[in-house]
């Protein structure tokens, strides 16, 4: 009787707590939505891993997250482990910033109510993860900054490292981070900082030379598609912005309304290397604006924003959160049952006077997936139109009954003998009359070991249309997917 009184009062201490948690956890356990970006750069490399993923992988990030992950996968069989897992790395940030600031109730309720978290909750992503270590890294660097004692540095070098094998973009973070707090230190502190950043990398870089045999091949597969994305608009010369006032004003609405305090000349004189972190990284997003970078601006911004707030700017901030953060959940409970253009918060707004619902896409394809592999057993079929579509269906299905999807793209390439997919070269012409001239070369090529039987397919699949090769008519169409047959 006593345990129970002791429960019940627990639960009337804690109800808006227990509440909260409740509500982040159906979020993330019933909503079909998983992501917008690099969704498959994780999950299906973890689903291959696992040995359930019928195709080829196709990943420009991190393989360590989805390798790490894979056991999991293999287990349950399902990505909602992902999902688990994203909410239970985002309830440490929340717990982290509670913790450093000397269990400050408001950076709890900061936390909690702030519209990145419940935006994140759903990601497949391992950016979750990341952000976490890179929040303990800063705090341990403010500790060397303010002791000088070099454990603290050599941790922030670690976590810094571990940050980045878990999400490719941290290189640029990193760099803001080094320079923010080591520029008027000797270089031999940033030498040592570098170290132990490769220390933390290990993992990563371990895990590239087992499966490339080249141990930096996931940094220059990353910078190469950063270069290409910003000079030659991705490589198929068609890559444009992806800057829109919606994500502009987004972002806007997720940083706490009061984070120019920060940047009084009173705070600037006296925690003048963290305004500078903060701002360059600002920049930085401002410069590719995706909500989900937010995820490493604003638990920093809270720690350090929180106790500079009287109790009436508190409240009002509290408010304003949690008004964003209702908006933030709509899509994410539409998408229970359903798809809907307004995916996402910055979808949300671009569509407000438009938003469309429509039966869950995913659920159909599953559907159709289904109904084809008991009719056609143990085949490859080529998926298309678009290049990646083959990528879509490799995720979505789950069983033993497709030998491969193959990507038209690379069955386009068979047919005409070509390997290669995209490559550039540099080659400045000399205005005298040298004898060098000095030129690079780089591209992407299909895989030399490509063990595919091209000659062999005889079945292929369109996406909401009949798959555009020759020699190939339509033999059904299901809800969303049309069968096709190679004829002769």
């Amino acid at each position: 009787m006593q345990v129970l009184n002791k429960a019940i009062f627990f639960i009337k201490r804690n109800w808006i707590i227990i509440f909260l948690l409740t509500l982040l956890t159906l979020i993330t356990l019933l909503t079909g939505y998983e992501g917008s970006t690099d969704v498959g750069d994780y999950s299906d490399v973890a689903k291959y891993f696992s040995g359930d993923y019928a195709a080829k992988i196709r990943s420009s990030h991190s393989y360590f997250y989805g390798f790490l992950v894979s056991p999991l996968i293999a287990l349950f069989g399902s990505f909602i482990v992902f999902k688990i897992l994203s909410l239970i790395f985002l309830l440490l940030i929340v717990y982290s910033v509670y913790l450093i600031t000397g269990k400050n109730k408001k950076t709890f309720w900061l936390m909690i109510f702030s519209p990145i978290i419940w935006y994140m909750v759903p990601w497949v992503n391992s950016i979750q993860l990341s952000a976490l270590l890179f929040l303990w890294a800063y705090i341990f660097v403010k500790k060397y900054d303010k002791t000088e004692k070099f454990k603290f540095l050599i941790l922030s070098g670690i976590l810094v490292g571990l940050s980045w094998a878990f999400w490719d973009a941290i290189l640029f973070f990193s760099v803001i981070f080094a320079i923010s707090f080591l520029y008027n230190k000797k270089f031999y502190h940033f030498i040592l900082f570098f170290i132990f950043l490769l220390v933390g990398l290990l993992p990563k870089l371990i895990l590239d030379h087992l499966l490339f045999n080249f141990v930096f091949m996931g940094i220059l597969r990353y910078l190469s598609g950063i270069v290409t994305a910003v000079f030659f608009q991705g490589i198929y010369g068609n890559m444009g912005s992806s800057y829109s006032f919606a994500t502009f004003l987004a972002i806007l609405a997720f940083l706490p309304i009061f984070s120019y305090k920060l940047f009084s000349r009173e705070n600037w004189r006296t925690n003048k290397k963290p305004i500078i972190f903060l701002f360059l990284v600002f920049l930085v997003i401002l410069k590719n604006p995706q909500l989900r970078y937010l995820l490493f601006l604003t638990p920093i911004i809270i720690t350090e924003l929180a106790p500079k707030l009287t109790e009436r700017q508190f409240k009002k901030q509290l408010a304003v959160f949690s008004v964003i953060t209702i908006l933030v959940t709509i899509p994410y409970i539409i998408q229970i049952n359903n798809s809907t253009n307004a995916e996402e918060f910055s979808s949300l707004l671009s569509n407000f006077n438009s938003i469309k619902i429509s039966e869950s896409q995913r659920v159909l394809i599953e559907q159709d997936l289904e109904n084809i592999t008991n009719e056609f057993q143990n085949k490859v079929f080529i998926v298309g139109n678009e290049d990646d579509d083959y990528q879509k269906l490799a995720h979505i299905y789950w069983g033993e009954k497709v030998k491969e999807f193959v990507s038209i793209q690379d069955y386009r390439l068979f047919l005409n003998n070509q390997t290669v997919l995209f490559e550039k070269e540099f080659m400045p012409i000399p205005n005298i009359r040298d004898r060098r001239q000095i030129w690079l070369a780089g591209g992407i090529n299909k895989n030399k070991n490509d063990d595919t039987n091209y000659t062999g397919i005889n079945f292929g699949i369109g996406m909401n249309e009949p798959i555009n090769l020759e020699d190939f008519s339509v033999v059904k169409k299901y809800n969303i997917l049309y069968l096709s047959e190679r004829s002769g």
